[in-house]
């Protein structure tokens, strides 16, 4: 618990790395202890541990191999969770199919927008990229398995 009294006083903090760090971990990387010589050796668990960690698809792939894989992982995902946020900082959820055109969400905002004759635009960020070819699926988006849009009234600049 940090004392928030005294601005000076309350600090961040990052952590980095591994959240499970015990004491015996700290004491076998502590290297002016003795048997400093043992921090230095290839155990088995170091070799599990790159390995685990090296990607599997190191071989290159042909064009069908990597649309097969894509038609596979599209197939898997079956809904892309939408968060339009509003200049007023109200948002609003809604679930789609990730083939559902962005032109669905548009329709869908404007049947539960306040005043729906006012031209908006939508937008990600960041960077700031407004959206402009409403006919394209939520999954060329880049917007699967979800995505936060915002929503701004007028013309896009």
């Amino acid at each position: 618990m940090a004392d928030v009294s005294s601005p000076i006083s309350f600090k961040r903090r990052r952590l980095i790395g591994n959240l499970h760090h015990t004491v015996a971990e700290e004491a076998k990387c502590n290297p002016t202890e003795e048997g400093a010589d043992g921090f230095y050796e290839f155990t088995a668990e170091d070799y599990y541990r790159l390995r685990k960690t090296k990607k599997e698809d190191k071989f290159l792939k042909t064009q069908k191999m990597r649309e097969a894989e894509q038609a596979k992982c599209r197939s898997r995902l079956t809904k892309a969770v939408i968060r339009v946020r509003f200049p007023d900082n109200h948002t609003l959820e809604a679930t789609f199919h990730p083939s559902d055109k962005i032109q669905s969400l548009v329709d869908h905002l404007k049947k539960v927008a306040a005043r729906p004759e006012l031209p908006f635009y939508l937008f990600t960020a960041p960077p700031k990229e407004v959206i402009r070819d409403m006919s394209m699926d939520f999954y060329s988006a880049g917007f699967v398995p979800g995505a936060n849009v915002h929503l701004s009234y007028g013309i896009p600049n």
